[in-house]
């Protein structure tokens, strides 16, 4: 039987962790002492104009995550979109109902593949990315699976946080040394920054538009963003650019 005590003594293998192997063997015991038969998470990175970006994923051999990737539900799952703009976790069920057609196709399959319920945990960093854990039950009785996910949904916040921290660290992108913009770069996000559009910056700084969107475009791909947003957030965090 799972306390407590036990399992908040068990997030603490969180911190030792080493390979992405001992990751997924850590979340797949923790999954099932909490009573869940399956359990995903997927580090992402979301912005208003490339949507959401899968930056990596552990996760046990599960034959509808399989599908799911495939069929880029994420893109249309509003149960990722609440995570991308929330904090608390998401409890869902397969009687419920979404509006656009293709999550509503998602929620038939996932019930065809025998899930009935989980629940998704968000966990956002500060360089804009954020991480999901989520968990799941399959053919179960519908009542039955509901109970355990409203019981164990409190429980499931500290377990994500503990898993992304340890997924970052573990991620190669982790250990790469700090970015090297030039300064026109450096000029144009801190502007950025300030909340100036493109064409607010090329008037301050003197140059065109398309000039500001080249040297922000650059700023991106060296610090690895997908979003301006994005870039100036971990621009700030680097000392790169101030307020």
């Amino acid at each position: 039987m799972l306390t407590l005590p036990r399992y908040f003594h068990t997030l603490e293998q969180f911190h030792t962790v080493s390979t992405p192997q001992e990751l997924t063997q850590l979340l797949s015991s923790m999954g099932q002492a909490l009573g869940f038969h399956a359990i995903v998470q997927g580090l992402q990175s979301y912005s208003r104009q490339s949507g959401l970006h899968v930056d990596s994923t552990s996760v046990i051999s599960d034959r509808w995550h399989g599908h799911y990737m495939q069929q880029a539900y994420y893109q249309v799952d509003p149960r990722v979109h609440h995570c991308a703009r929330r904090t608390t976790p998401l409890l869902w069920n397969s009687a419920e109902q979404y509006e656009h057609p293709r999550a509503t196709q998602m929620l038939r399959e996932a019930s065809d593949f025998g899930l009935r319920a989980g629940i998704y945990a968000p966990v956002h960093s500060m360089d804009g990315r954020f991480s999901l854990l989520c968990v799941s039950l399959r053919d179960v009785p519908q009542d039955e699976a509901l109970d355990l996910v409203r019981h164990t949904a409190p429980l499931l916040p500290a377990l994500a946080a503990h898993a992304h921290e340890a997924v970052l660290r573990l991620l190669p992108g982790g250990q790469q040394p700090e970015a090297i913009l030039t300064r026109r770069e450096c000029e144009c996000l801190q502007w950025a920054a300030a909340g100036k559009t493109s064409w607010e910056i090329g008037l301050v700084l003197n140059i065109a538009e398309r000039t500001v969107n080249f040297h922000l475009n650059n700023a991106m791909a060296k610090l690895g963003c997908h979003s301006r947003q994005h870039a100036i957030v971990k621009a700030l965090m680097q000392g790169l650019v101030g307020l």
